[in-house]
Formats: structure tokens, C-alpha cells, sequence
């Protein structure tokens, strides 16, 4: 299980993680190509942070999180990661192309052209979201040349060890011991000491620190549908009906939040 939510931590009243394998798939038969896109041919470096997440929408908060860890030289690459249908998580109702384009909107508009974040679209032909554990077997077993290290909140350590996958005996335990982990500080939560080798905790580098910023997906859907914001006018606030998108404006990238507009992917009526 790993919405953004679950990756990151709890932000912004996000559902705490449920781990029940019946709504996480093993991945389906090697993909064909016809609707996904590697990423072999544009990726250079070896070392790469996953980010995965619902990305319901992509944020200014996640992009910072992802260009953070590059420039603390965790990883010379970040694939953001959103994951497909959430049968467990009723309030993920944005299609998975939406979310796909908006993660690419986001990249695209925010970073230049050779800045090494990518976008990861090795969901798209799942029924179903895949579990942790068979993301990274399916990230490892595509890209072979590839270190992958899955980035994760200080939070949900403590419950790393229950995570499930359909048909992976204690997939919890294994990806504790056998999965890379890049570990982000949480608010209130303490990094254990002794925490394998295989986990490593974002640092910033040497004379700099991290620039961290907690804007979730769940606050910009709670803020586009408010319906009563007291500093507009009657005029204004009935057009806001359709979605309240000055309350998020500067929190998503223009493109994103034209994309939103364009299609009213989160009015009220929604």
C-alpha cells in the first residue's frame, strides 16, 4: 500500500494507511508498450528515488519533496509514481490519465528540460494499484541497471512490517529487510536508530537544508470545493460554486490548475 498519503505521512486529514491486500494486485503480464512509456532510453542515472502516490492532484509540496532529494544527492533521479484504481481509498475518483497528466504537467512546467525527475507510468495497465512490494519487483525487473529506494515518511515505519502484497508470504518483513528506503523527517516522529542499512534518511547536503513545504492533495480537493470563502463577493462565490480555485492558486503549478479547470475535476458537483 502506498498512496502519497502513506508515503509521505499523514497530512491534512488523509486516510491513515489500511493494508489489505484484496485491493492491491500482483502485477499482470509484462507490459507491451502500446500505452506506456519506458523510461530506458531517457533515464541516465542509476540511482533512483521512487515517490509514489495518488497524485489527486499533484502539489508544489510534492514536486519540492522530489527536487529536495536530488539536490541532497540521495538519488541522481526521482520517478514520481502515481498509482493506479484504489478500490480501498473511495475518495481517489480522479481517472488514472488525469492524474498521469497532471504529474507530467507538473514536471514539465517546473523543472528544465535535463533536471533528472521523471514521470513513472508503470501503472497504467494495472487493474488495480500494486502493493509496494510488487512495484519495486516489477520497477527492478524493467530496469536491471537501476538501484531503486522507495521514498517513505519517518510515520509509517512502525508499520512497515504489516504491509501486505496478494500472494507474497510476510511481504511486510521482506521489504523491511530486503527494499531500499529513503526515509523523510515527520513532524512528531522520531527515525529509529537502529533501522537496517538498506533504509538511509534524507540529509540535506553540507551547508544547505531542506526546503520542505506541507501542501497534500486532500487540502487543494478541500479547497476547491468550499463553498463559502467570505473575502469575495456574491458574484464570485457563485462562480465558485463550479470549484473554488483561487484558494489553491500558487499551491499547484498554472498548468495543473488549468488542467483542473478545463476539465472540473473537482467541483462541487464532482
Amino acid at each position: 500500500m502506498r498512496c502519497l498519503q502513506c508515503v509521505l505521512g499523514r497530512q491534512g486529514g488523509a486516510t491513515s494507511p489500511t493494508l489489505q491486500s484484496a485491493f492491491h494486485s500482483a502485477p499482470s503480464a509484462p507490459r507491451d508498450g502500446a500505452l506506456s512509456v519506458s523510461l530506458a532510453t531517457a533515464s541516465r542515472g542509476t540511482r533512483v528515488a521512487v515517490l509514489g502516490g495518488s497524485f489527486d492532484p499533484i502539489t508544489d509540496g510534492h514536486l519540492k519533496c522530489a527536487c529536495e532529494i536530488v539536490h541532497a544527492r540521495k538519488a541522481d533521479e526521482v520517478w514520481i509514481v502515481p498509482c493506479g484504481v484504489r478500490p480501498d481509498k473511495p475518495s481517489l475518483k480522479t481517472p488514472f490519465l488525469h492524474r498521469l497528466t497532471m504529474c507530467h504537467l507538473a514536471v514539465n512546467t517546473s523543472f528544465g528540460s535535463s533536471f533528472p525527475i521523471r514521470v513513472c507510468d508503470i501503472e497504467m495497465e494495472e487493474r488495480c494499484a500494486l502493493s509496494c512490494w510488487h512495484l519495486m519487483q516489477r520497477l527492478s525487473a524493467e530496469y536491471p541497471d537501476k538501484e531503486f529506494r522507495f521514498v517513505i515518511g519517518a510515520d509509517l515505519i512502525a508499520d512497515l512490517k504489516s504491509w501486505d502484497a496478494p500472494g507474497v508470504e510476510n511481504a511486510g518483513e521482506r521489504l523491511y529487510r530486503e527494499c531500499r528506503f529513503l526515509v523523510m523527517d515527520r513532524p512528531g516522529y522520531l527515525i529509529p536508530a537502529d533501522l537496517p542499512p538498506n533504509f538511509i534518511r534524507l540529509t540535506a547536503a553540507e551547508g544547505t537544508t531542506i526546503v520542505t513545504q506541507e501542501v497534500s492533495s486532500s487540502e487543494m480537493r478541500k479547497r476547491m470545493r468550499m463553498q463559502h470563502v467570505h473575502q469575495f463577493g456574491d458574484d464570485e462565490r457563485a462562480n465558485m460554486l463550479q470549484g473554488n480555485f483561487t484558494m489553491v492558486d500558487g499551491l499547484l503549478t498554472p498548468a495543473v490548475l488549468a488542467h483542473i479547470m478545463r476539465y472540473r475535476l473537482y467541483s462541487v458537483q464532482a
